[in-house]
């Protein structure tokens, strides 16, 4: 496995790991901005279209775990940002993990690309409100740049 996939997962193993609560997931988040809004950072080599298909298979398959397990964590403890989902056990549930950590992954990818194109974070954190919406009230995303509304 190259190194940078290497590494994304070290980190993201370790990060997941500690959290445990909407404010901890924000943190996370805001790392994981930052590290796809600096190029060539490992996460934006790691997320690139090139390379074994098979390694980049099985690197988002193991990140996608990770944020799974994550995801699980929060849903057990009833860490969520909606106060009403958080209370209903019958809406935790429904949540399906391993959906919502592809639907994280994806945000994070198209999001990263848009971001990168436009050399502004707003894409990335739009996207991310939408897939951390049932765990974390949302980032600050005021508009800068050309690919704001």
């Amino acid at each position: 496995m190259r190194t940078h996939f290497a590494e994304v997962l070290a980190r993201e193993s370790a990060c997941l790991a500690g959290v445990t609560d909407g404010a901890k997931l924000a943190g996370w988040r805001r790392r994981v901005v930052e590290e796809l809004m600096t190029p060539l950072s490992p996460y934006v080599l790691a997320m690139r279209q090139a390379g074994d298909v098979p390694d980049r298979a099985d690197f988002l398959d193991r990140w996608r775990d990770l944020i799974a397990e994550t995801v699980d964590r929060l849903l057990q403890s009833g860490t969520t940002g909606d106060t009403h989902f958080s209370s209903d056990q019958s809406h935790r549930a429904d949540v399906d993990a391993q959906k919502t950590a592809v639907l994280i992954l994806a945000a994070l990818h198209g999001g990263s690309t848009l971001s990168q194109i436009s050399q502004d974070p707003w894409p990335l954190n739009a996207a991310l409100d939408l897939a951390l919406a049932p765990f974390a009230a949302t980032e600050d995303n005021c508009p800068i740049g050309s690919m704001n509304p």
